[in-house]
């Protein structure tokens, strides 16, 4: 027992990232990113490092980018919400659904997905908003949205009755892989998808 102590103390002292060599330190980002769940900026992961400088932690994050790309693995490391993050090649999709058994209960409905474009591309934006764009009561799927932190109240419109004002969360960016904003598609594109 004492000597699993004595392991687990000695793990906590971590050696200075100074000391460490280019491929140890990018060993330890992969780590970093491996054990998040979450995307982890080049903050987080610099101030994990050692309080390093988040332009060099940028520098050893494109390094690891290219050698995953390079290794055709089945996963990659993109940049998502601000951070980082390893996450699965598209094309294994339906073999991870399967080994996890999503339900259908979970996916959004189509008239929540509705709900959640029309946020995405006007926001910030009023519930009656969204009503007067949908033509119809939009209530259920404001509450899934909440409920899933895929949208938040921003504030409150200097309207006449002060209706709260809503936008997309970094829980959006994050369940659909986006960067940012920018990244959606435009106009133009879902009309050719469609």
């Amino acid at each position: 027992m004492t000597e699993e102590l004595e392991q687990i103390e000695g793990a906590e002292e971590t050696p200075s990232f100074e000391s460490l060599g280019r491929e140890e330190s990018r060993a330890v980002l992969y780590a970093l990113l491996f054990a998040s769940d979450r995307p982890l900026s080049a903050a987080r992961l610099a101030e994990a490092l050692g309080d390093i400088d988040s332009e060099v932690v940028l520098n050893l994050l494109t390094e690891l980018r290219e050698e995953i790309e390079a290794q055709n693995l089945p996963f990659l490391l993109k940049e998502i919400a601000g951070g980082f993050q390893l996450i699965t090649r598209p094309e294994f999709g339906p073999y991870i659904r399967k080994l996890f058994q999503i339900k259908k209960k979970n996916s959004l409905s189509r008239a929540v997905l509705e709900t959640l474009a029309i946020i995405a591309y006007k926001q910030p934006i009023t519930r009656a908003e969204v009503e007067s764009i949908r033509g119809v009561s939009v209530s259920y799927a404001f509450d899934i949205l909440q409920e899933r932190r895929l949208i938040k109240v921003a504030g409150i419109a200097e309207t006449p009755g002060r209706p709260k004002i809503y936008r997309t969360t970094d829980e959006f960016l994050i369940h659909f892989g986006l960067k940012s904003l920018k990244e959606l598609p435009s106009i133009e594109e879902l009309r050719e998808m469609g």
